[in-house]
């Protein structure tokens, strides 16, 4: 027996007994169903956190691994070499690179990457690390500079070893950088303000052990102004903070 269910503009719909109990047992069956995959994800969920200490160890445990098998393949196919690491105050780097510019480099078929050195180290009888003061053109490559040997500072002290032909590095006990330029609109910061509010915290807490990398402080307003802002800077890093440093400038 036919029951009549919707009459629309150019057709009719019906529906029978067994088709309307057919349609109960599907929506029924779909309730059913859906219960019972919560309670199966309950109790996968209550074993999983039972065995949380264990996975967060196995995690961590291969984490460590997969890091130090990357490290290691990426030393030998790269020639890495392995780093001295002491409690001096050296930073002398020879023949050192960059490992993403070196890449992007290979991959577009630009040359190979030039290697450079950097060495910070106190010179003669010296207690404190040098300032090297870093300029030349706009796409020279300073902003890469400053970066790499910031880059093979922590590699070295990860138990790394670093893109470079040799390279002694005394602890670094904290890195500080002001490299690029932004503003802060969220909090009503121009780019100058960010700049000398970054600018200052490297000042405040750079201790003898710290490694610094400042690029063209004083870029973001006028240029005398500018020129005054980075002299200042750089004295206050030899005279008090008395770091390693290499200060990247226009200035000059």
């Amino acid at each position: 027996r036919f029951i009549h269910r919707q009459t629309m503009a150019n057709a009719m719909r019906f529906t029978t007994t067994e088709l309307a109990e057919l349609e109960s047992k599907i929506a029924n069956a779909a309730d059913r169903a859906l219960g019972i995959e919560l309670a199966a994800f309950d109790r996968l969920t209550a074993e999983v956190v039972g065995e949380a200490d264990s996975i967060r160890a196995g995690a961590e445990a291969l984490a460590v691994l997969d890091v130090s098998a990357a490290l290691a393949l990426l030393s030998e196919s790269e020639s890495w070499c392995r780093p001295a690491v002491d409690a001096s105050l050296a930073f002398e780097i020879s023949g050192g690179r960059h490992p993403v510019v070196e890449q992007a480099l290979r991959r577009s078929g630009e040359g190979p990457f030039v290697a450079n050195d950097c060495d910070l180290s106190p010179e003669g009888g010296a207690k404190a690390g040098a300032i090297w003061l870093l300029t030349g053109p706009n796409m020279g490559g300073k902003s890469t500079f400053l970066r790499q040997n910031a880059l093979i500072a922590i590699l070295a002290q990860t138990g790394s070893f670093v893109p470079a032909e040799s390279a002694h590095i005394g602890v670094v006990d904290r890195l500080f950088s002001r490299v690029g330029a932004s503003d802060d609109l969220a909090r009503g910061r121009s780019t100058f303000m960010v700049e000398m509010v970054e600018t200052a915290a490297i000042l405040n807490q750079a201790g003898e052990r710290a490694l610094v990398i400042l690029d063209e402080i004083g870029r973001g307003t006028a240029t005398f102004d500018g020129l005054s802002i980075a002299w200042a800077a750089v004295e206050y890093l030899h005279e008090k903070n008395r770091c390693r440093a290499i200060f990247a400038t226009h200035f000059h």
